[in-house]
């Protein structure tokens, strides 16, 4: 069964409009649950998994933490931000993309063309992100675990990939799924990636707690 899709937004406007792109899918399997209006009303829907349309400009709060509690209630679930057009949006992509937000579209002229791109992408296992952006994050990621990772160790290429994943708050089976290997497999790279870090737990992975621990360690 194809994942469902649902938008999570409380502007009737926006609704409608999405509605309206939702119907031209033909070419893709896709299934729709009706919009939710607010968080609450989207787990009433169950938590089997699908993929959540978060309307940043209508539910006025934070997406990355709503992401967040709406993976744990629905596991497997994907994202996909509908943010309001700006210059100024690639430290906040950035910041959500570390939340496990899967992509982005701003809400600008051509937004209607593009959402059908990003939801087939989002639905293909791929990401839906500004080169920019993975970009960022990549470096990032990298500067502050060459700060952390124990002398004389280093993370082979498929710790780096797991490792990236865990700082964008995957959990073990997501990561299973999404490199198609087994949850025990990614159990091992966990704990082998944690040791070599120095860390007790993969909640010391977030960019956030990584940038306080190196701030920390300059003082």
């Amino acid at each position: 069964m194809a994942i469902a899709i649902q938008l999570v937004s409380s502007h009737p406007l926006l609704i409608r409009a999405v509605s309206g792109v939702m119907s031209h899918l033909k070419d893709f399997p896709v299934r729709t649950l009706p919009p939710a209006t607010s968080e609450a009303d989207a787990m009433r829907h169950g938590n089997s998994p699908r993929l959540f349309l978060l309307d940043a400009c209508s539910l006025h709060t934070d997406l990355g933490p709503l992401a967040g509690r709406c993976r744990a209630l629905a596991p497997g679930s994907k994202f996909l931000g509908l943010l309001p057009p700006g210059d100024d949006r690639h430290a906040e992509k950035i910041r959500l993309f570390t939340w496990g937000i899967d992509g982005f579209v701003e809400l600008h002229k051509a937004w209607q063309r593009e959402l059908p791109q990003a939801i087939r992408s989002i639905l293909k296992g791929q990401l839906w992100v500004p080169p920019e952006v993975l970009l960022a994050f990549v470096k990032q990621a990298k500067a502050l675990l060459d700060a952390q990772l124990l002398h004389g160790h280093f993370l082979t290429a498929r710790e780096g990939e797991i490792l990236q994943l865990l700082m964008r708050r995957l959990t073990n089976k997501e990561i299973s799924s999404a490199l198609d290997i087994s949850e025990r497999t990614v159990k091992f790279h966990v704990s082998n990636i944690l040791g070599k870090l120095q860390l007790a737990d993969r909640r010391g992975l977030s960019v956030e707690s990584l940038t306080f621990k190196q701030t920390s360690s300059e003082a």
